[in-house]
């Protein structure tokens, strides 16, 4: 999202500019969610091979 900057109050975004941030936001998200749910199964299976 290199093409707009959130700090002009006179000019609003448009609505590609908006859809490109949403999809880079959700693609953040989404990888955000895998990594940490990866990371909490792995420290389920290490607790539950060390029991």
């Amino acid at each position: 999202m290199d093409d707009y900057r959130f700090i002009n109050i006179d000019q609003e975004p448009t609505e590609e500019q908006l859809s490109q941030l949403m999809r880079e936001v959700a693609a953040e998200a989404k990888e955000r969610y895998e990594k940490a749910h990866a990371a909490y199964f792995a420290q389920i299976s290490q607790m539950a091979q060390a029991l």
